[in-house]
């Protein structure tokens, strides 16, 4: 356990971002087939907010992209079912770019464990930034590279824009642990990193993926993230069979949606341009903190003969 009774941290700590609020409940949890899971540890999905999501096997969670806090200009757009205290015990964070909401690493450094792993960026800010907050086990990965720590196996894959500048270091992750491999995807895939992950990866049992759209205007409402459309298109491209759209509801308000940025993609279009283009995907829109379980088909089949003849 890191020491993190230092007065640099506890300065730095004072000076924080507002936490979001917390709602706390048990919305009710959801299983289904993970199609090819024979074997396969039970994998839980819990999206927390915008690209945060819980992704669990058994005992081993792995959190990505940290988002806790609020500020002017970034708004979840929905109240976070749990705080940086209400984690489970992490065995690794990672992070897909270097922006607050993505990147929150000032109010996740309240984590109880600053030891844990952290997965960032070759060539960004984001490793000094962890460290300059207390954490002590960072790590650092470029396009195409992989780490694996404990059973699970991070493969960073490129997806950069090429300007503006603040956009310049974007990855995103395939993840693989226990016999399941998962796509997660909070921005965008340029065509080549998409060929590249198709002829990699044999299959993709679960995606994450971005949907709102995002589009800067000062910039000649240059596209900076999925639309609802271009998911669609990577679930048929890459045959997903079940994908969890993420990056909905972040809100920068009036003055943001007037001025700077356009985001309007929505769990409903994402499920209608998938029905039209990639009718083989299953798409599973979540609450917050609303847990998915994916289990092998024989197991589902016995739990249900179970609760059946109960």
């Amino acid at each position: 356990m890191a020491d993190i009774s230092n007065s640099d941290h506890s300065a730095h700590r004072a000076n924080q971002p507002a936490l979001a609020p917390v709602i706390k409940g048990t919305p009710l949890p959801l299983t289904i087939a993970l199609p090819g899971g024979a074997g396969a540890l039970d994998l839980t999905v819990t999206r927390i907010t915008h690209a945060c999501v819980l992704l669990r096997w058994g005992d081993c969670a792995v959190l990505t992209d940290p988002w806790f806090s609020q500020k002017a200009l970034y708004h979840h757009g929905e109240s976070l079912p749990l705080g940086v205290d209400d984690l489970p015990t992490l065995s690794a964070v990672i992070s897909s770019m270097n922006h607050y909401d993505h990147f929150d690493v000032a109010t996740f450094s309240n984590y109880r464990d600053l030891s844990v792993p952290l997965v960032t960026i070759k060539g960004s800010r984001q490793a000094a930034m962890a460290k300059g907050v207390g954490f002590i086990n960072v790590h650092e990965l470029v396009g195409w590279s992989s780490l694996t720590i404990g059973n699970v196996t991070f493969h960073a894959i490129p997806a950069n824009h090429f300007a503006p500048n603040t956009f310049r270091y974007e990855q995103a992750y395939v993840i693989q642990a226990f016999g399941s491999t998962v796509l997660f995807c909070a921005h965008c895939l340029k065509e080549h990193a998409l060929a590249q992950v198709k002829s990699r990866f044999s299959k993709i049992d679960l995606a994450l993926l971005g949907i709102n759209g995002l589009r800067i205007k000062p910039l000649m409402g240059r596209q900076m993230s999925m639309d609802p459309a271009d998911a669609a298109r990577l679930c048929a491209e890459l045959q997903i069979p079940i994908c969890v759209p993420i990056h909905y509801a972040f809100n920068g308000g009036w003055l943001s949606s007037t001025f700077l940025l356009s985001h309007k993609g929505t769990p409903e279009q994402f499920s209608e341009a998938v029905r039209r283009v990639s009718p083989g995907t299953s798409v599973v829109t979540l609450s917050p903190g609303q847990p998915l379980r994916l289990v092998s088909p024989t197991k589902l089949s016995a739990e249900v003969d179970l609760a059946l003849h109960a």
